[in-house]
């Protein structure tokens, strides 16, 4: 217990001393939320409730737009909008203006417009961001003065307001209609698979270091291979569990809601027991992937030749990653409900369908009792790789090199 004790130890202090480590920890999300709110804040300068703003840039400038109603159908403009639309005689007309720089782009509204709707668009070039802004005050225009009144231009274009939800059966989890519960989803999915592919790879990265500067060597002769893997795989999953409660507890400070963050993001509700299941998939996911590379670091000879693997490892993991939108639309279908119980894509799918839709209450605990049996079994089976033979060699790395290894460690596991 001292031995495995000591390297235990020993990985949390060098994880910790690792620059990468930290980057992951802090950077990297803060990148990928940057890389995720920008666009739409950017598009958020652009959209707007009042007309007006649907033709204001990012600086506050406006793009005048032309129009030829051939139909007789504007009548009058708005006060606020009498300096933003020009209107003109005739196509040549408006053609002249739009090659004189006077106007962004002009509408041409045709003698049959009240039989057709057809309308013609005419513009130097595309933008289908500003192209559909366009359409959005032009059809607001031509309501309101069909309507002749603002508000109920409005309204006829946009009929439902504030939507207030009566939920009949409040402890029923359905979290697929809001974005803040699509949001909350997905972010726990992609919270557990780089927690769990990032602690894993930590595993991958300690034995083929300490194989390539031949501390293995010197660790073997004062320890025992298992409590070397034993102490690695524990060391590495606290640090693995630090680092995800850092991206969760950080998360809830970003938003500034503490305790009240689930409850702030639009209604967000989430099972009884959610965050121990979380746990618990997370620490028997990280058991698996990380044994299963512990696995192939102790047969490569180099951290290059093991990184090769490393993909096709975690390839299950990714499954559930592809196959997302079936979380949102169909959460308790049969691929969904088949990812959540399979053991090597459990920890994402079966966790993002608990935040996702209420999930019938035996399969979370089968598809925990899975899970925890393959953890028993990849550990078992590492555990005959950790060998002082296979430790210490030198040997290239191939898939039929691994095959046999797997056929042995199998035997020898079972």
């Amino acid at each position: 217990m001292h031995n495995i004790s000591l390297v235990l130890r020993h990985e949390i202090a060098t994880t910790l001393r690792k620059r990468s480590f930290w980057f992951t920890t802090f950077i990297f999300p803060l990148l990928i939320m940057v890389v995720s709110l920008v666009p739409q804040l950017l598009t958020d300068q652009f959209v707007g409730d009042d007309p007006v703003n649907l033709l204001t840039g990012p600086a506050g400038g406006t793009q005048q737009i032309g129009y030829v109603d051939e139909a007789g159908i504007i009548t009058s403009l708005p006060a606020d909008l009498a300096g933003l639309l020009q209107a003109y005689p005739d196509r040549a007309a408006a053609m002249q203006a739009l090659q004189a720089g006077a106007i962004s782009q002009f509408y041409e509204l045709p003698a049959s417009f009240m039989q057709t709707g057809d309308v013609v668009a005419v513009a130097p070039s595309l933008s289908p961001l500003a192209g559909e802004q366009s359409q959005d005050l032009l059809r607001w225009l031509v309501a309101y003065n069909l309507l002749g009144n603002e508000q109920q231009a409005s309204l006829v274009l946009s009929p439902l307001g504030a939507v207030q939800e009566t939920v009949l059966a409040p402890a029923e989890v359905d979290n697929r209609s809001s974005v803040a519960g699509f949001g909350v989803s997905f972010a726990l999915m992609f919270i557990l698979f780089f927690s769990i592919t990032m602690s894993s790879g930590y595993m991958l990265q300690s034995v083929t270091k300490e194989k390539e500067n031949r501390t293995a060597e010197v660790l073997l002769t004062s320890l025992d291979s298992q409590q070397l893997m034993i102490g690695k795989v524990i060391g590495l999953g606290c640090v693995a569990l630090m680092q995800m409660a850092i991206w969760l507890g950080g998360g809830m400070l970003l938003f500034n809601r503490g305790a009240t963050l689930l409850a702030s993001l639009g209604g967000v509700t989430l099972p009884a027991g959610f965050w121990i299941y979380l746990l618990l998939y997370f620490v028997f996911g990280y058991l698996v992937y990380s044994s299963e590379l512990g696995a192939i670091g102790a047969l490569a000879p180099s951290a290059r030749e093991g990184s090769q693997f490393t993909f096709v490892i975690i390839l299950p993991l990714l499954i559930p990653l592809w196959f997302n939108s079936i979380f949102l639309n169909d959460p308790n279908g049969t691929l969904a409900t088949v990812l959540s119980l399979f053991p090597l894509t459990a920890p994402t799918a079966m966790v993002t369908r608990l935040a996702s839709a209420s999930v019938p209450a035996w399969q979370p605990v089968v598809g925990l009792i899975l899970l925890a049996a393959a953890a028993w079994f990849f550990v078992r089976l590492s555990a005959r790789f950790f060998r002082a033979d296979t430790l210490l060699s030198d040997t290239a790395l191939s898939w039929g090199r691994l095959r046999g290894e797997l056929r042995k460690g199998v035997k020898r596991a079972a």
